[in-house]
């Protein structure tokens, strides 16, 4: 496992902790992608359900749907979960009040964090910045993270929210990240400013250091 997914695993089991904390009854997992909640979820004997854009029909418990246009019934899951997911949303509002509807109890969000306030956290959030940048001009929706008052503006009322930033200090080679650039700085030009920002991000991290993000999760209670 890279270091890379070291800390991404790392952050998923800090997620899942924080959802069967709420002991919750049924899981709808919204932007599941490849269903690892859902999965762990059904081996704990929670019943839980995804949803994702991209799902293609392999799996009975994940279904293709969009955040903004749920096909369930109203309070169908007791809590509705959205890991790192809000950044790639087309309408964060319109998914939200959707996942609202469908959820009894709660949502549970979560959106990569940087602590800007360490030199290695902004080199890694001016990585993350250019990395999504990249996936924009392919025609792809990913945006930078969105902070807590993003998610707080774009929740309906009727919710109590309670917020924890989390971040383990862990640092990633610059190499890593660097391996990462390659298929997406092949198509930039040697003249576009993207190639000159992605040399910059990689001597600035060779100087001050590069690590991985933290997360913001999001506990939202209906009232």
């Amino acid at each position: 496992m890279s270091e890379i997914q070291r800390e991404w695993q790392h952050l998923f089991d800090v997620f899942e902790q924080r959802l069967l904390a709420q002991q919750p009854a049924s899981v709808l997992d919204v932007g599941c992608g490849r269903g690892t909640l859902v999965q762990r979820l059904s081996l704990a004997s929670i019943p839980a359900t995804g949803v994702d854009p991209a799902a293609d029909g392999t799996h009975p418990q994940i279904i293709a749907a969009a955040a903004d246009k749920l096909p369930f019934d109203d309070a169908a899951f007791e809590w509705v979960t959205l890991r790192h997911v809000p950044h790639h949303l087309p309408d964060v509002q319109a998914a939200f009040t959707e996942c609202a509807r469908v959820a009894r109890k709660g949502l549970l969000i979560a959106e990569p964090w940087f602590d800007t306030v360490e030199p290695a956290q902004r080199t890694a959030e001016r990585w993350d910045l250019w990395w999504k940048r990249q996936h924009e001009r392919a025609g792809q929706i990913h945006r930078p993270c969105l902070t807590l008052l993003d998610l707080q503006a774009a929740l309906p009322t009727g919710f109590k929210l309670a917020a924890e930033h989390y971040r383990r200090p862990a640092e990633i080679p610059v190499h890593a990240i660097q391996e990462l650039a390659v298929p997406l700085a092949a198509h930039l030009h040697g003249s576009d400013p993207d190639t000159h920002e992605l040399e910059a991000i990689l001597e600035q991290g060779r100087s001050g250091g590069f690590s991985y993000n933290g997360t913001l999760i999001v506990t939202a209670l209906k009232a």
